[in-house]
């Protein structure tokens, strides 16, 4: 048991070792760790398949999840600085999604064939990632496509998959790689019990096998650096951006300061760098004005309501700053909230009237000169904090409590299309993704398909602590550059703010703890990619594939 133990321990930790933001902000060009990191754990449940015993599915799960907690647990820990309910829901839930993909592939093995088991697990893995997309404990984070966001160099080829077809590339390899080291008798897995078996003389003796899966790691690679080398973008028309970050405690000095103090304080900072004959960045062909300029999540806090946007003092701080300087643009993260006369999923009624609800919003608004404020509402909202599992449903047995429980902030409002915002320049078309929503990468690459040429991201990543979660969070920021070739404006209340260009390169980053404002010149792409096209068709074959597995493994043990 205890060997088992090691070598499921042995598969978190190369899972976790070169996951992005361990090592602080960092590139890892050449990252091949986990391409075999699951051979430990395959091995594991390859003993307990021919070996001695009863219930090999759970004791498969049981030590799935010691590979798989310990991998949630230490990629996501930093979760329990926001609340200790979600890191224990997360290694729980997630942990345990992963060992039950494990413990499947097992019996599909037991119950029909080793080459069924392989594509019941690639598919049942792809499968979950696709569920986390959607479903109401959604937890995209731990995509393993995700683990190469510190690789920009070795996944340039995202352009034509997403980030799907880099789990799509771990696991076969992963599995191809098992196929050789048992068919070869490279290992022996009958005394895993005692010791793990290597046979270097069979190891030698076929290693001419090993070709296609040294093809299958090398293709990928030399692609990516062609690609990466060769990239040249339509950004014919180069335009100015800004991205502010106020560096302010979201547990305190967040909400000692009002709005209108704020967005006075930041104004009068704006038209003194505007102000500055000495910027560093200005040339002769821009003018020391940004064409548009980035504002972090809830930057403003204390509740807007949408219609009457107008009569609110903290805009009209903003609109002396717009006014001398009209060609330029915000963008800026607020709550608001709307009074409505009907009842939605996620209104409550106002001092128990039955006629009139709000709604709360987690938005995303843009300033024009002489224009009406445009609202964006986040859609993709975090489990527990601002979406309550199942809400709608629990509130028909539990009344409106169900909407404050367990100290959560209530179910927020969101809306169903995405929504792209027409700026002072024309032909700037910016995609407003806030906060959570840019780890969903076929969420995001929806704004590109409808015609966003630059995405802005907005959060506020300081309820984390000076944690490895906020550097994660920038760089899996980068993967949305590369699968849809477009400029990121990063904007973080505290965290990591910068730019990201189409290839996942980022520059004039600010990171934790400081405070201030950057500007750079970035680039408007209206080139789509395959993936911004075609969307995640890897993880949709996956998800079809795997129950139809399932279904017809279940319906041949019954039958024969």
């Amino acid at each position: 048991m205890l060997k088992k133990t090691f070598y499921s321990a042995l598969t978190s930790l190369l899972l976790i070792i070169f996951w992005p933001g361990i090592f602080g902000f960092s590139n890892y060009h050449l990252n091949f760790s986990f391409l075999f990191a699951f051979i430990p754990i395959l091995l594991v449940e390859h003993q307990i398949r021919f070996g001695k015993g009863k219930n090999k599915f759970f004791r498969t799960f049981f030590y799935g999840f010691i590979s798989f907690g310990i991998f949630n647990a230490g990629t996501t820990f930093w979760v329990w600085n926001a609340h200790w309910s979600g890191a224990i829901a997360t290694v729980t839930i997630n942990g345990g999604l992963m060992s039950l993909v494990l413990a499947l592939y097992g019996w599909t093995a037991r119950a029909h064939s080793q080459k069924i088991a392989n594509w019941a697990f690639v598919s049942g893995w792809l499968a979950l990632e696709v569920l986390h997309e959607s479903w109401a404990f959604s937890f995209p984070w731990l995509d393993l496509g995700h683990a190469f966001a510190s690789s920009p160099l070795l996944i340039q080829w995202y352009e034509f998959t997403g980030h799907r077809g880099g789990s799509f590339w771990i696991l076969i390899s992963n599995i191809l790689l098992l196929n050789f080291l048992i068919e070869s008798k490279t290992v022996s897995t009958q005394n895993l019990s005692n010791n793990l078996e290597f046979s270097y003389i069979n190891f030698k003796k076929n290693i001419k096998s090993l070709r296609p899966i040294m093809i299958l790691w090398l293709i990928p690679f030399f692609l990516s650096v062609s690609i990466y080398l060769s990239f040249k973008s339509d950004e014919s028309k180069q335009k100015l951006g800004a991205i502010i970050q106020p560096n302010v405690d979201p547990y305190t000095e967040k909400f000692e300061t009002s709005d209108q103090q704020l967005a006075r304080t930041w104004s009068k900072i704006l038209k003194s760098k505007f102000n500055d004959k000495n910027l560093d960045f200005k040339r002769d062909s821009f003018e020391a004005v940004p064409d548009v300029i980035v504002f972090p999540e809830t930057f403003l806090h204390e509740g807007m309501m949408e219609s009457h946007a107008s009569n609110f003092k903290s805009l009209h701080e903003f609109d002396s700053l717009l006014a001398l300087y009209p060609k330029t643009s915000l963008i800026v993260g607020a709550m608001t909230y709307e009074i409505l006369n009907s009842k939605t999923k996620t209104s409550r009624n106002i001092g128990g009237s039955k006629k009139r609800y709000i709604d709360i919003y987690n938005s995303a608004f843009v300033m024009t000169n002489k224009r009406p404020v445009d609202f964006y509402h986040k859609s993709k909202l975090v489990v527990g904090v601002e979406y309550m599992p199942f809400g709608s449903f629990i509130r028909d047995y539990m009344g409106e409590m169900v909407l404050n429980f367990g100290g959560t902030t209530g179910t927020l409002g969101t809306q169903n299309e995405r929504d792209i915002f027409s700026l002072a320049d024309t032909s700037i078309k910016l995609a407003p993704i806030i906060c959570w929503e840019q780890d969903y990468g076929d969420y995001v690459r929806e704004y590109a398909n409808k015609g966003a040429n630059v995405f802005a991201i907005i959060t506020n990543d300081g309820w984390w602590g000076n944690t490895l979660g906020h550097v994660t969070h920038m760089q899996y920021a980068r993967i949305r550059a590369i699968e849809n070739r477009r400029w990121v404006l990063r904007s973080a209340n505290t965290g990591i703010s910068g730019f990201i260009d189409p290839r996942g390169q980022v520059f004039q980053a600010m990171t934790w703890g400081e405070k201030g404002i950057k500007m750079r010149v970035f680039g408007v792409n209206n080139q789509k990619t395959i993936f911004t096209i075609s969307g995640d068709l890897i993880g949709k074959a996956g998800a079809l594939l795997f129950p139809f597995l399932l279904l017809s493994v279940f319906v041949r043990k019954k039958v024969f």
